[in-house]
């Protein structure tokens, strides 16, 4: 899923931003191999029927519980991905300050809020009954800006390895339908001059660095089928709270010599595991790939590769200060040779955010979020660390900040 995670269901997880890759390799420092940054996105929210009979004083404590605000994805988020059951995830995550109960179908499915549990999708605002809602949204634009990151064949005027700072924006859309959740994510990436455009041919037809940093815009999307919604009775067992089917697609394409025409489907099991707070998801699966390689001008379809990825929200409190941790991470198998003939390997690509709820200092909880995050990316694109030395790995810290609607 790469979203090549993104789920993932991430999303548009990890959020979404939870992960897609493309490998290719330069042949010269004018050059450089495209990029993917919204994987999988991470699921956020999950739904399963619960209880209908509540007390009185429980029922006056659902009608006070407020909407929120929400991965990622991936991108992954950019990078979210969605949950297999979005409504029991608020309910759970409503319900942080107490044990969550054995059996999932006694679980009340109050949307959260994040003034309880800082969640980065958002459940609708509770009706004006007990049952939780068949559907629900969150949708919000975002920033993020790091200054370490490299990619494959771009190097210096002396041969170094180049730094590149991207400063990128993002909208999400994430929310639950009657049989499961669904994320979606749009990042447009714009690169400082060490990442350049491209510009004209040369006189050996390659193309030249342009007079701008290169742009990139990059959708993730993901969609969650869960068992238990779709065969209305719990699939939970022991530690493990829902299973299901994860599908999705990443597309991008950019401005760079590269010229990237990314094209990505991803199919795989997603089993949710049972924890107090927030939730955790697994997936495994398969992704099929093609693209375009703008330097030998040629279109490239890769061997459909083995896919996992992992996406996951915890909520908690420091003090007075409600934070959410969440994130995804990804591995994606060899999927044969690049459009420069060289054999691909396997890929690791992980993104984590600490994010407060910062709206809820100025009266406006669950609307602003700010905080840190950490992307790590091993072998990126498939790209053997042999083929090009200290370009293929990236370690950067970044500013993050969300605005939910």
């Amino acid at each position: 899923m790469c979203k090549g995670i993104q789920t993932g269901i991430a999303y548009i997880a990890v959020h979404g931003d939870h992960p897609a890759r493309r490998h290719r390799r330069a042949p010269s420092p004018c050059y450089e191999k495209f990029r993917v940054v919204n994987r999988p996105l991470p699921a956020y929210q999950r739904n399963v029927e619960g209880d209908m009979k509540k007390s009185t004083a429980i029922r006056a404590r659902l009608l006070g519980i407020a909407v929120l605000g929400g991965i990622a994805g991936p991108a992954h988020a950019a990078e979210t991905l969605p949950g297999l059951d979005a409504a029991s995830d608020a309910a759970r995550l409503a319900q942080a300050e107490r044990p969550a109960p054995a059996d999932p179908a006694a679980q009340s499915a109050t949307p959260v809020t994040l003034s309880q549990a800082s969640t980065l999708t958002a459940p609708l605002s509770p009706p004006a009954q007990v049952s939780a809602p068949t559907s629900w949204n969150d949708t919000y634009i975002g920033y993020r800006v790091g200054t370490n990151f490299y990619y494959p064949g771009v190097r210096t005027a002396t041969g170094a390895p180049a730094k590149v700072t991207q400063n990128i924006g993002f909208l999400t859309t994430t929310g639950g339908f009657r049989y499961g959740s669904y994320a979606f994510n749009v990042d447009y990436l714009v690169s400082n001059m060490a990442n350049p455009e491209a510009g004209p041919t040369n006189q050996y037809g390659y193309p030249t660095p342009g007079s701008g940093g290169a742009q990139e815009v990059y959708s993730v999307g993901r969609v969650s089928l869960s068992a238990s919604r779709i065969f209305n009775r719990p699939f939970s067992y022991g530690f493990v709270r829902d299973v299901g089917v994860t599908l999705g697609y990443e597309f991008g394409t950019k401005n760079d010599a590269y010229a990237e025409r990314a094209r990505m489907f991803v199919a795989g099991a997603t089993i949710e595991f049972a924890i107090p707070r927030g939730f955790w998801n697994m997936t495994l699966g398969v992704r099929t790939e093609s693209n375009h390689d703008g330097i030998t001008n040629v279109d490239v379809h890769f061997n459909p590769a083995v896919h996992f990825e992992s996406s996951w929200l915890y909520p908690f409190r420091l003090g007075p200060v409600p934070l959410v941790f969440k994130g995804f991470a990804s591995v994606t198998g060899p999927k044969g040779k690049d459009g420069f003939g060289v054999r691909t390997t396997t890929e690791f690509l992980t993104r984590a955010y600490l994010m407060a709820d910062v709206g809820s200092f100025i009266g406006h909880p669950r609307t602003i979020y700010a905080g840190i995050g950490y992307e790590y990316w091993h072998n990126m694109y498939g790209t053997p660390a042999s083929e090009q030395p200290g370009t293929t790995q990236t370690s950067v810290p970044m500013f993050v900040a969300e605005l939910h609607f």
